[in-house]
């Protein structure tokens, strides 16, 4: 098959890892695929083979990078006209087209791409995100990315919470995956009865759903009666004016410094507060290190292989870190199952499932009788 991912760009965040990962795999299993992307975009920041396609405002192939002259006349709606103009020239050459956010299924929603199947893989449910915002633009987009879900795409969805979801309409899940020779246990943990110091630790996130005030409280009051507690935030991003004596800040510059990060804690809270079940890559790799996590019960913990806590309840995440520092033999069982829970995570499986769904849609559409109802596998 030929597959193509129109982008925004190449962001830092999970969900553009999962992207390049997946484009890798696919690759590895013999099927050409390439990301379309605005020319004033960055280059990836995680490593892929895909190849990158960039074009114009226009919606032509770009000859030469111009992310620099272009800058000046480069915008978020001209970002989705180029993706939208460049579709209906090229995406007839393709097999399988790939939207992967709200914004990007718009412009293929509404591009002619002649043959192509196009389909569109669901890795939250944006609109609520943009409902916690103020302001006319959080409106806009909270009304775009409500619509794109009633568009005739072929939905994925990333995790079975998501399956019958609100307006989300998708038949199959695929979750993000793990990779294994990265993020991996340290040989040997210390234990934390008698221990000089107790590392907690999260990623850091402004956005208030993330739960990261929760996290500070918890910590204050920990500290407050225990002085070991020290507080490792990676990326920083804390709120404004807040310091802490037992905070340290690391900056992780690639996946293997992230590693190396989360096998540097002695527990790893993550306390969302919206859409609860849905994958969150802070558990998941922290649970592939080997490492106790807390949280408000995001894929794919649960209350044998983590400690699950109410959301927004700082005292109840104080309490849990308690736990996991009092009782050893609780510790080693829950982390034991975490590592055998978090194993079926790898990308072979999840990029395998995906191109499955991709040859299913593809013969639905050759004899223009897909299949609209509901299901979950």
């Amino acid at each position: 098959m030929k597959i193509l991912i129109p982008s925004l760009g190449f962001s830092r965040s999970g969900g553009g890892r999962v992207l390049c990962k997946f484009a890798d795999h696919w690759i590895g299993a013999g099927h050409t695929t390439e990301f379309l992307v605005n020319d004033a975009t960055s280059a990836p920041y995680f490593p892929t083979r895909a190849g990158v396609r960039r074009v114009t405002n226009s919606g032509v192939e770009a000859r030469t990078a111009g992310r620099a002259a272009r800058s000046a006349r480069f915008s978020g709606w001209r970002n989705l006209v180029s993706l939208y103009r460049a579709l209906g020239k090229i995406g007839g050459n393709y097999d399988v087209l790939l939207a992967n956010h709200s914004l990007t299924a718009w412009p293929l929603a509404l591009a002619s791409c002649g043959r192509g199947c196009k389909f569109y893989y669901v890795q939250a449910y944006e609109p609520e995100v943009y409902s916690l915002e103020p302001g006319l633009k959080p409106r806009v987009l909270e009304w775009m990315a409500e619509r794109s879900y009633r568009f005739d795409l072929v939905q994925i969805c990333n995790a079975p919470v998501y399956v019958g979801y609100k307006s989300i309409r998708a038949r199959d899940w695929v979750p993000p995956a793990v990779d294994f020779d990265l993020f991996r246990p340290r040989p040997a943990r210390r234990p934390l009865e008698g221990a000089d110091e107790i590392v907690l630790g999260c990623i850091g996130r402004r956005e208030p759903y993330k739960g990261i005030r929760d996290i500070l409280r918890a910590f204050e009051f920990l500290w407050r009666e225990d002085h070991r507690f020290r507080l490792r935030v990676a990326y920083g991003n804390l709120p404004a004016g807040w310091s802490h004596p037992g905070l340290e800040v690391a900056v992780p510059e690639d996946d293997a410094e992230l590693a190396e990060y989360y096998r540097s804690l002695d527990v790893l809270i993550a306390p969302g507060t919206i859409q609860i079940g849905a994958p969150h890559y802070p558990v998941m790799e922290a649970m592939a290190c080997g490492v106790p996590v807390i949280t408000t019960g995001y894929l794919p913990a649960n209350p044998s292989n983590a400690w699950i806590v109410p959301v927004r309840d700082p005292a109840a995440i104080a309490v849990a870190a308690r736990a996991i520092v009092a009782d050893r033999e609780s510790r080693e069982v829950r982390v034991a199952r975490a590592l055998s829970d978090i194993r079926p995570f790898t990308w072979d499986a999840a990029s395998q499932k995906m191109l499955l769904i991709f040859e299913e849609g593809l013969r639905e559409q050759a004899t223009d009788r897909p299949s609209k109802k509901p299901r979950t596998r």
